[in-house]
């Protein structure tokens, strides 16, 4: 069931208190802790031997014999069923087993304008009918929680507790339904009517021990469960259905109070009452403040020694049928706990305003702070007028490094003179503060390049303690840069950069960063390493040494490449050609670094296709550093050429009877023209001077000469073109790839004889020539 407030046992408030969890209480002439001030919600009926002393304890009958007495709730304080409600009491029967009697009862009953008070005494325990009357029922509409003391199995005592346990001398607690006649059994014997009542759940328990009973009982209105719970330990549950129908079907209001009755034997039959549902509602909290984090600390969540706690121990008056009277405060810490002088603070909320003062430190002792100190009486607490309706009570502090790793229970117990509240515990893990871990990344390249427009400098850290660390960056001892990182989840990763400006105002060679980490509780580590910064060697100029010239396949290309290097004393050259492997050129002596110095290089077309070809060129130094790649397109170019050239020939032939033409067997002649951009080339054939400047033509060496003519080709289609000194035009290529001198069929190179000429060996000097033609 939900409730507003949790209600302990306390005893001697101030002092200390004892946990629920204790199953009896001692303290026969002091009591539990308990509701004191009785005005308008419990009365003592008329006719009763009841009464109520000054502190608040009920003496239901005297240990006299022959009486019955009753205490009920008021109009006030009537139980509404349509709502949840818990409540608690406690009883107490004296020391005596023997020769007692008879006991008490905890009644409900359904409010009517004519309600029963108590009926009889002796067995009837001041709720039953009478023994001997098979009519008689007991207080109507009621539910009973019965204590009885004696257990009454005889013709001569009556046999309501008939099939009840006799062990613990027969006392025993079970429900009853008093006002419900079929409840009973009626019989004649001995010559009296003899009866029963059906004892529901009957538990045997020893109630005369001096002890103080306790008695709680619980309603659930939205699963109707109604239960009762004995010391803490037995629980009994009432069916709904009987409980509708005997007493909420008539009222879901009820009165609620004990009877009890004495007969020939007594005994000192007391109640007190704990917890009066709805009598004073209040909210207490117990909440933790990591000042050292600005952050809530939840329940059973870790802290760390030398952070910064605030503990809030807080409860508020939410509604109630009474003020809350004279209320003191235990609150209970750890010993552990190291206060931070001057903070406790007590703040009351009245009429919405909050007043504070200062505590003075000696209020806590041991973890443990009495509100109000001393003897002095607490605050009353209320809705109107001057009363606060809330109050805090505050202090701060740290635990002790060496606080042990075992969890810490803060507790509040509030005793009022009609309420006793306890806050919900809140539970505290201490943890022992460590230092942070801080890395620099295992792959971190440690060189900075004067061309770098940033540097990052990365790691990772660990935080036991879970918080959040400043980071503190440093190069050269100067500090560059801050940042606060979330560590709540012990670990994390961190990244400092460096900007082009940074990096441009380093000096080449080597520099210090240094990094440390803080925690919450400024334990800290620190980490360094040497970066060291380098010039780039820069190639500054690459290009043909003649970029005029076409570059004709056979040939060398040559290259002419300017580089500046500031502080390498050699550089490495490589050459990658259309993505190839790279090649390396060589290596050049940085003679003067910082300066632009430059060299030239050839490359081989010989193995080049005819085309647009890239050369990628890169530098590496003698620190090994790279260059930047830059990159030339360069295009080697073919040629016209014989791709099959004229070979000598001889014709050996008799002179004719007449003038003869005679074919001229020549080996092929095939012309290819390779370049990238083709044009029209035609092939010319002349008589040329020998070496020993014999005039061109056909000699003898008898100094015979042919005629000028006598050398000549015919084409395709007939046309003859006399080959002299002046030459003929054969042919051309108009723009083909590769072109053969036509000598099929009529076609080809003809010698024109004639009978006159003298019989010779005669030699001749033919030249051709491949021109480029319009």
């Amino acid at each position: 069931m939900n409730r507003a407030a949790k209600w302990l046992v306390c005893v001697g408030f101030v002092f200390g208190c004892i946990t629920a969890s204790e199953i009896k209480v001692n303290a026969a002439a002091e009591p539990p802790a308990h509701i004191k001030k009785m005005d308008g919600i419990f009365e003592v009926k008329e006719g009763s031997a009841s009464s109520v002393d000054e502190n608040g304890v009920v003496t239901i009958t005297p240990n006299t014999s022959n009486s019955v007495g009753t205490i009920w709730s008021t109009e006030n304080n009537l139980l509404d069923f349509t709502k949840s409600f818990h409540l608690s009491t406690y009883l107490y029967f004296g020391e005596n087993v023997a020769n007692v009697g008879d006991g008490m009862a905890l009644v409900f009953q359904a409010a009517t304008d004519s309600p029963t008070w108590f009926t009889h005494n002796s067995l009837s325990i001041g709720y039953l009918g009478d023994q001997r009357n098979d009519t008689s029922i007991g207080i109507p509409n009621s539910l009973a929680i019965e204590f009885d003391l004696y257990n009454n199995q005889t013709d001569s005592d009556g046999w309501f507790d008939q099939n009840v346990p006799t062990t613990n001398k027969g006392q025993h607690i079970a429900y009853t339904w008093p006002g419900d006649l079929t409840e009973y059994t009626s019989w004649w014997a001995w010559f009296n009517t003899q009866r029963s009542i059906l004892h529901h759940d009957p538990l045997s328990y020893l109630l005369t021990d001096d002890k103080w009973i306790r008695l709680d009982v619980d309603w659930n209105v939205e699963s109707q469960v109604f239960q009762y719970v004995i010391d803490n330990s037995t629980i009994v549950n009432v069916p709904y259905e009987d409980l509708y129908n005997r007493v909420l079907s008539t009222n879901t209001k009820a009165y609620w109070g004990f009877t009890g009755a004495t007969g020939n034997y007594a005994a000192p039959q007391k109640v007190v009452f704990q917890e009066v549902p709805n009598l004073v509602e209040v909210d207490p909290k117990i909440e933790v403040y990591n000042e050292t984090r600005d952050q809530a600390v939840v329940d059973e969540g870790d802290v760390y020694t030398d952070e910064t706690l605030r503990f809030d121990y807080s409860v508020e008056y939410l509604d109630g049928k009474q003020t809350w009277n004279s209320v003191k405060a235990a609150l209970t810490g750890d010993p552990n706990f190291v206060l931070e002088p001057g903070s406790i603070t007590v703040t009351a909320v009245i009429g919405g305003q909050n007043q504070s003062y200062l505590m003075d430190d000696s209020a806590l002792v041991d973890g443990i702070l009495n509100f109000p100190v001393g003897t002095a009486n607490g605050p009353t607490f209320g809705l109107e007028g001057n009363f606060p309706s809330k109050m805090i009570i505050s202090y701060q502090g740290h635990f002790k490094a060496d606080t042990p790793a075992e969890p810490v229970v803060l507790s509040a117990q509030y005793n009022g003179d009609n309420a006793f509240v306890s806050s919900p515990n809140f539970t505290l893990h201490p943890k022992s503060s460590a230092a942070p871990q801080i890395r620099f990344s295992e792959n971190q390249n440690w060189q900075v390049l004067d061309t770098d427009e940033r540097k990052s400098i990365s790691g990772s850290f660990t935080d036991p303690n879970k918080g959040s660390l400043n980071l503190d960056y440093y190069l050269d001892g100067e500090k560059i840069h801050q940042e606060q990182v979330d560590s709540t989840s012990g670990s994390g990763e961190w990244s400092l950069e460096l900007s082009a400006e940074q990096v441009r105002e380093l000096a080449n060679g080597e520099h210090e960063i240094k990094v440390t980490a803080t925690n919450l509780v400024s334990q800290s580590a620190t980490i360094q390493a040497a970066i060291t910064k380098y010039s780039v060697p820069a190639i500054e100029e690459f290009g043909l040494e003649n970029e005029a010239e076409t570059i004709i396949k056979g040939g060398d290309v040559s290259f002419h490449v300017a580089f500046r290097d500031g502080d390498s004393s050699r550089v490495q050259f490589f050459y990658q050609l259309d993505g190839a492997a790279p090649v390396e050129i060589g290596t050049q002596e940085n003679l003067t670094p910082g300066e632009l110095q430059s060299f030239n290089w050839k490359l081989s077309t010989n193995e080049l296709a005819i085309g647009e070809h890239t050369v990628t060129l890169y530098a590496i130094d003698s620190e090994g550093i790279a260059s930047k790649e830059v990159q030339l397109v360069f295009a080697v170019d073919g040629k016209v050429s014989f791709y099959e050239a004229p070979q000598d020939f001889t014709l050996e032939t008799a002179l004719p009877k007449k003038k003869k033409r005679v074919k001229v067997e020549l080996s092929p002649i095939q012309i290819e023209d390779n370049r990238i951009q083709k044009s029209n080339v035609k092939l010319h054939v002349r008589l040329t001077q020998s070496e020993d400047g014999a005039e061109a033509g056909f000699h003898s060496a008898s100094g015979y000469q042919l005629p000028s003519d006598v050398f000549r080709y015919r084409d395709g289609i007939g046309e003859e073109h006399v080959i002299n000194e002046a030459g003929a035009d054969l042919s051309q290529t108009n723009s083909q790839e590769m072109m053969e001198v036509d000598q099929k069929g009529e076609a080809g190179f003809y010698l024109e004889l004639a009978p006159w000429l003298h019989a010779e060996t005669y030699q001749a000097i033919i030249e051709w020539q491949l021109i480029e033609a319009p």
